[in-house]
């Protein structure tokens, strides 16, 4: 495994509406195809690319050097976040990403500073090349706006699972509490399903979440 001191953030510099119906995966292989084809290179250069959902995928294998930031390769991570279209280095984050993008990188940069103490620097491709707004923002005072997640929990896909299960079982407890005798046990032991089926699904999202980030 090649030494990792150093995570570069990137955008695709790409509009809010671009692949809009399509998920993470076929944007990653899309900016694969721009790279491989268009560029001659023999993989995408980012190693984790960021939806606008805040959904992560991985892209080049973490042991391989990357292909994102001209001298800078060797020993960092590139991360590339969809949007960025128009851009300028002063922009604050949210003028061209969003919420989820703000989590999800903060929690994405938090596990691979676990993974691998010797990161210790967060930079934008910006801090590199003067002609680049890549990735729209000004890496290091977006840094300081926030503290880092430190927790599971503070995954946006966590927290919609979290929510789907309060929700479905909050709505048939209010209904349970309307039946008496046979019709109650009945629902009750439809409440333990409705749990269950909700806690896979949760697991499922977990499970996909953690893949994306290890």
């Amino acid at each position: 495994m090649r030494k990792i001191n150093e995570i570069i953030v990137h955008c695709s510099a790409t509009r809010p509406s671009w692949m809009a119906d399509k998920g993470i995966e076929e944007k990653r292989d899309e900016i694969k195809r721009w790279h491989v084809v268009d560029n001659g290179w023999r993989d995408i250069g980012y190693h984790y690319l960021i939806d606008r959902d805040g959904q992560t995928t991985r892209g080049r294998a973490l042991e391989d050097q990357g292909a994102h930031t001209q001298g800078h390769n060797a020993n960092s991570i590139g991360v590339c976040l969809i949007g960025g279209h128009g851009s300028s280095v002063n922009d604050e984050f949210l003028a061209n990403f969003t919420d989820e993008q703000d989590q999800a990188l903060r929690v994405l940069i938090d596990s691979l500073q676990t993974r691998f103490p010797s990161i210790k620097k967060v930079s934008g491709h910006n801090d590199y090349t003067a002609a680049k707004a890549c990735p729209g923002f000004k890496v290091a005072r977006w840094m300081a706006g926030k503290p880092a997640a430190k927790h599971l929990m503070a995954s946006t896909t966590i927290q919609a699972s979290a929510a789907q299960l309060g929700g479905s079982a909050a709505g048939v407890w209010g209904a349970v509490t309307q039946l008496e005798g046979t019709d109650r046990t009945l629902a009750l032991a439809f409440i333990g399903i409705i749990v269950l089926a909700s806690l896979w699904i949760a697991r499922e999202r977990i499970k996909k979440w953690l893949m994306g980030v290890q």
